[in-house]
């Protein structure tokens, strides 16, 4: 998924660089400035995408116009405008001079990005959802409601095990998998946990280690107490609980942080009672 959203990111930005470069090149006057610089801002939100796919949209809206705001008043210096007259690149970058209307016209070019990416990602988890048959019901933290309780227990059902063993593998399992994927996907697993499990999602590092399927079921049956088979069925049952429990496009960008062999017990969409074991 993040390499399909770089390839948009690169696509939308050579797309806008495009258009501004056709409106110099066609009109002259306000329409030529005003249009340029929202379109500059799209393309920094674009290349904020580029370099942190994982970025939510708000997060990279602030980024992107941020960063036009500080290339702006970097004007004030008289270094860009320096840097302009020896360089085309340098100009179409940095600017010439500081306009402070500028500063208004950035988040033009780029809250509508915002909106549009905030679209496409609810119409995604909302497709996600009803593949799966069902409609998710939105809790504050923008994920589908479920308590610790509730999340207990439907791993304790799945897997034929005690309340007690439940909640320790489900620690075990989500510490072992905060471990293993990167921490901004880690992060964004456990905002949408219940409350009493975030802890247990948060990753202790922004790269996850790379380790393979035998290695997670040994952490978790250590980590839990239990053998290895029953271990395994526990980080099956887990991960079904988890793939229901949260954002279809959260649980679906961290899952395919893992190799092709994780979809053993890590399967998008089939349950736990449905597959060979």
């Amino acid at each position: 998924m993040s390499i399909r959203l770089r390839l948009l990111a690169l696509l939308s930005a050579g797309v806008f660089l495009a258009v501004a470069l056709t409106i110099r090149a066609l009109a002259d006057g306000p329409l030529e400035q005003h249009s340029g610089t929202a379109l500059y801002a799209s393309m920094v939100y674009a290349g904020v995408l580029f370099l942190w796919p994982r970025l939510r949209p708000v997060p990279a809206g602030v980024v992107a116009v941020a960063f036009c705001w500080t290339v702006e008043c970097f004007q004030l210096t008289g270094v860009p405008a320096a840097l302009s007259a020896r360089s085309l690149l340098a100009r179409l970058a940095l600017g010439v001079r500081f306009d402070p209307v500028d500063l208004l016209w950035y988040p033009a070019g780029v809250l509508p990005l915002v909106a549009l990416h905030l679209l496409v990602r609810g119409a995604a988890g909302s497709f996600a959802a009803a593949e799966r048959g069902k409609t998710p019901s939105s809790s504050p933290e923008g994920g589908v409601e479920v308590d610790q309780d509730e999340f207990i227990g439907s791993v304790a059902k799945r897997c034929g095990m005690s309340p007690e063993q439940a909640t320790a593998v489900t620690r075990a399992t989500l510490t072992t998998l905060a471990e293993r994927i990167d921490g901004g996907e880690a992060r964004d697993l456990a905002a949408r946990l219940p409350e009493a499990l975030r802890a247990y999602a948060f990753g202790g590092s922004e790269t996850g280690e790379r380790f393979g399927l035998d290695v997670f079921v040994q952490r978790v049956s250590e980590r839990a107490d239990i053998d290895v088979d029953r271990a395994k069925d526990g980080v099956t049952a887990v991960f079904d609980v988890l793939r229901d429990a949260v954002d279809p496009a959260d649980y679906a960008q961290a899952v395919a942080q893992l190799p092709a062999e994780y979809a053993e017990v890590a399967d998008q969409t089939a349950p736990f009672v449905q597959r060979s074991r």
